[in-house]
C-alpha cells in the first residue's frame, strides 16, 4: 500500500531528475524492489528443499502480476471510462515483452539442461541473464533516442 506508493513516487521523480525515462525506472529498479519479497520466499522454500515450490512461485507471481496486476486496473479504469485504456505509443513496451517470452523459453531450457535440477551454477546463469537484461534495457532506451 504506502510502501508501494513511496517507490513508486520516488523512482518517478528519481527518473525524472536523471532524466531516465519512466518504463526504465519501471523495468530495473521498481521491478527489482517488488520482487525481493517473492524472492526471499523463494530462498526460503528452496534451502527446506522444496525447489519445486521456489519455482511455482516466480512463475506464479508474475502470472499474477501480468494478469491481475494489470489486467485489474485497465478492465476497472476501461469500464469507469466507457472506452478501452490505450497505452502509450511512444513507450516500446513490445521489445520488452517479447524478450520477457524469449527469456520464459531460456529458464526452461537451462532447467532442462540442468537436469531439472536447481543449483549454484544455475543461479549463476539465471543473475547473468538478469545483468543481460538491464543492460539491454538501459542500452535499448539510450539508443533509441
Amino acid at each position: 500500500g504506502v510502501l508501494s506508493f513511496v517507490m513508486v513516487d520516488f523512482c518517478s521523480r528519481a527518473g525524472c531528475v536523471l532524466g531516465v525515462p519512466p518504463l526504465l525506472m519501471g523495468l530495473i529498479f521498481i521491478a527489482a524492489g517488488t520482487s525481493v519479497p517473492d524472492a526471499l520466499s523463494s530462498v526460503a522454500v528452496g534451502k527446506s528443499g522444496m525447489g519445486d515450490m521456489a519455482v511455482a512461485n516466480v512463475l506464479g507471481s508474475n502470472v499474477f502480476n501480468i494478469f491481475l496486476g494489470l489486467g485489474l486496473p485497465w478492465c476497472i479504469k476501461a469500464l469507469a471510462d466507457g472506452k478501452p485504456f490505450m497505452l502509450d505509443p511512444t513507450e516500446p513496451i513490445l521489445p520488452s515483452i517479447m524478450l520477457l517470452l524469449i527469456y520464459c523459453a531460456i529458464f526452461i531450457f537451462l532447467i532442462h539442461v540442468n537436469g531439472w535440477a536447481l543449483n549454484t551454477c544455475l543461479g549463476y546463469q539465471f543473475f547473468g541473464l538478469h545483468l543481460a537484461f538491464v543492460v539491454w534495457s538501459a542500452v535499448s532506451f539510450y539508443v533509441s533516442i
